[in-house]
């Protein structure tokens, strides 16, 4: 709250004003003009009904026309009575302050100095020598609204007016101030109570799920601080509903309650607290999270010490309860690199502990732990490879429907070791953006393409552009423009040559992001694609928003276009939207004769997939096109292919 502010509590507020000026006979006429024997000659009908209109028809307790009048004649006092007042919580409504006292500060300082004081007193600024612009009074002296301009000699009705509108409207500002305070501690008051209740059990209050996923990801970040591992232990009670139906609800609370007290006590000591989280994330399922744990021994000996405190006897309602219980077991980095996939895993590994009768404790290994140690494996090899250019695009032409012609291909990462064994995409590509290496790898992609279109140019004319992926992370990437304007400046590559390819989801993640950026891209020259439409959001608004040239319909539909009438709909519909909106449509995963000429016969502009031809290195691209151009007839030109059955 505001210093000085009144509250409901305090009394009533009178109209205090403080009148600043170093002469003393100007003093003197404020005095005459506000005080309760003032009688104008003439207007005082008008002066009455003003004052009924900002006080109302009857006199209140603050006392409608009538003054707390306070003099001083320097603008040093004047600062340390509007100081006082504030102490005393009897601030002034207004302040008449002079322009020119010497030899202390001026009018203007004063003002300064009290308004750092005061936000919400009203200012006055006299003067009879000087000619100040009023409307630069906001700009010195804010808010504009507080600060007011008056020339003397002024006349005693108009001062009086004056000061009786502003005091109304500080009498009003007050009132509003004080509901605006009351009604955000209310807001603050039930924020913090709604956080509560979504943070944190209401039975054990431990945390819940949420706050225990917010807790693991603290713990991961201060994973570096120390050595070992982060391990998530995850426990459900069996039968425990069993004991609501016997024992009544109140016994069930009673044994949580104790559950989560032993827990925290054994496992949130006081040296460990900082390291050691202890929530319930479910009707009878409880988390233990640890970090620091220095190895296997340690998170096996770690998960003995959970399941021998739970089975431990608890006495309830004068009984002794014995208790089994079914643990799962995940740990950072070897199971995941984020709270999410590490909490995933700790919950395969318990329910599977709970189809197992035999241990009542799984580690996420064996076949689990093959995929993550597979992972683990990767996510080392993986930065090696990108540096020493082990992933390579391979590109898949895109024909027209048309005409036959090749009209564009598309660059796809393929990662093929030395011995030759190839590494699936959807392997390394999400690797890449956990591990924060996916900036490296499309700038790594993006070289080898400019490097493809230089080679390919040298043996005659190229006008065959290529279509090359974004991922979320390359958008958030500031230097996204700057790194693809320098690569094809640097490659002397055409701009028109190069298409980026992103999925709906990509683009409406952060669309205030992506926007200013294919803004400046398709500024440059560059094409931008919609990847996989139809599967995600499909808003006429972004498409409406982005300088999109082509929509890509996702594979999904095209398979099908042969065995559902309603997948033929879907693709008729999207060709319809491409068309009304001025854009190119690509059905990808082409695979047959029947898929093609569904297509074609839908409008699709474009085709790529199995059926035109499968991804294939640059150097074959090169052969292939020239054995592409030999088959092409000289009045219609149409493409010869071989039917691939192999998946797309």
């Amino acid at each position: 709250m505001n210093p000085g502010l009144p509250t409901e509590s305090d009394p009533p507020a009178p109209n205090k004003v403080l009148v600043v000026d170093d002469d003393a006979l100007i003093i003197g006429e404020y005095l005459l003009c506000l005080g309760n024997e003032f009688e104008p000659e003439s207007a005082t009908a008008t002066l009455g009904d003003l004052e009924k209109v900002l006080f109302g028809e009857e006199t209140d307790d603050r006392g409608a026309a009538s003054f707390e009048v306070h003099s001083r004649n320097q603008g040093e006092a004047a600062v340390e009575a509007v100081e006082a007042a504030i102490a005393k919580k009897q601030p002034y409504a207004i302040v008449f302050l002079d322009i020119r006292m010497p030899p202390g500060m001026n009018g203007i300082e004063a003002a300064q100095a009290i308004r750092k004081l005061d936000p919400n007193v009203n200012i006055v600024i006299v003067t009879g020598s000087m000619n100040p612009e009023p409307e630069n009074l906001g700009k010195v002296i804010p808010p504009a609204d507080k600060v007011f301009f008056f020339k003397k000699p002024f006349h005693a009705v108009e001062c009086r007016q004056l000061a009786a509108a502003l005091c109304g409207k500080w009498h009003a500002d007050m009132a509003l101030r004080n509901a605006n305070e009351e009604l955000e501690q209310r807001v603050a008051e039930r924020t913090a109570a709604l956080q509560k209740i979504a943070y944190f059990d209401p039975v054990t209050r431990l945390p819940n799920q949420l706050l225990i996923i917010e807790e693991l990801k603290v713990l991961i970040d201060k994973a570096e601080e120390t050595t070992g591992d982060t391990v998530v232990i995850l426990l459900d009670i069996e039968r425990f509903s069993f004991i609501n139906e016997t024992m009544g609800y109140d016994a069930g609370t009673e044994l949580l309650r104790s559950i989560a007290n032993r827990l925290s006590r054994t496992f949130c000591e006081e040296g460990a607290r900082q390291q050691t989280i202890v929530g319930r994330f479910g009707a009878d399922e409880f988390a233990i999270m640890v970090r620091g744990v220095e190895s296997d021994a340690a998170i096996r000996e770690l998960a003995e010490s959970v399941r021998e405190t739970v089975e431990s006897p608890f006495l309830i309602n004068g009984r002794d309860l014995f208790l089994n219980a079914s643990i799962g077991v995940a740990w950072h980095p070897i199971h995941g690199r984020d709270a999410k996939s590490v909490f995933r895993c700790a919950e395969a590994a318990l329910h599977r502990s709970m189809r197992n009768l035999n241990d009542p404790i799984t580690y996420y290994h064996n076949e689990m732990r093959y995929r993550a140690r597979y992972k683990f494996d990767l996510e080392a090899e993986l930065r090696g490879a990108i540096e020493r250019g082990q992933i390579v695009p391979h590109y898949q032409p895109q024909q027209c429907t048309r005409s036959g012609e090749v009209k564009g291909v598309e660059a796809l990462a393929r990662w093929i070791r030395p011995d030759g064994s190839i590494v699936p995409p959807s392997d390394f590509i999400p690797l890449s953006e956990e591990m924060g290496v996916s900036d490296l790898l499309f700038e790594s992609i993006m070289k080898s393409v400019c490097r493809d279109i230089a080679t390919w140019r040298m043996h005659g004319d190229w006008n065959i552009p290529v279509s090359v992926n974004l991922s979320a992370h390359q958008l958030r990437n500031r230097n996204l423009v700057g790194l693809i304007k320098g690569l094809l400046n640097r490659g002397n590559i055409n701009q028109k040559l190069i298409n980026l390819e992103l999925t709906e989801t990509v683009l409406l993640e952060d669309l205030s992001v992506a926007q200013p950026m294919l803004d400046d891209l398709a500024a440059f020259g560059v094409g931008i694609h919609i990847d996989d439409f139809g599967t995600g959001y499909s808003s006429l608004s972004y498409l409406a928003q982005l300088p999109v040239q082509t929509l890509k319909i996702d594979q999904a539909f095209v398979s099908q276009l042969t065995e559902s009438s309603a997948n033929n709909r879907v693709v008729e519909a999207i060709v319809a939207l491409g068309k009304a909106m001025q854009l190119e449509v690509i059905a990808e995963g082409v695979e047959t004769d029947q898929q093609y000429a569904t297509i074609r016969r839908l409008g699709c502009d474009f085709a790529q997939g199995y059926f035109i031809a499968r991804p294939m290195p640059a150097e074959q691209l090169l052969k292939w096109l020239g054995g592409y151009e030999d088959t092409q007839s000289i009045k219609k030109r149409s493409i010869v292919v071989d039917i691939d059955t192999g998946g797309n």
